[in-house]
């Protein structure tokens, strides 16, 4: 699976073992609700759950023009807009569409990210 630049720079800055994120001993990450809750205490932001960040990330793709059946090849979801009949025959991967949304997703969350920083210096 293509990975945009963006989120290969977030990932290269945390390169030291066998995991990417791993915890501070060295094993894999696996405190999702306890992350969670310190999440919420950060952001000051309450009432959601983990899946919403793919709803966030799929609706803001339709935003973005990438069509639906892109988006839910990049969540992997099996049967989406390409159903019944058509996804029997429909065996194409889509993936340098899957690649393109994917760059075009890191380069609008790098701006986000940007955007955040400078409002944060103000």
């Amino acid at each position: 699976m293509h990975l945009s630049e963006p989120a290969w720079a977030v990932i290269s800055q945390h390169l030291s073992g066998k995991y990417i994120f791993p915890t501070s001993t060295g094993h894999h990450f696996q405190a999702y609700s306890q992350s969670k809750r310190l999440l919420d205490e950060l952001s000051g932001v309450r009432g959601w759950r983990l899946h919403d960040l793919r709803r966030t990330i799929v609706s803001d793709m339709a935003r973005m023009g990438i069509p639906p059946h892109v988006a839910d090849k990049i969540l992997n979801h099996q049967s989406g807009t390409i159903s019944g009949v058509a996804a029997v025959y429909q065996r194409h991967d889509f993936l340098a569409e899957r690649k393109y949304a994917l760059d075009r997703w890191g380069v609008h969350v790098a701006e986000l990210a940007r955007q955040f920083q400078a409002n944060s210096n103000m």
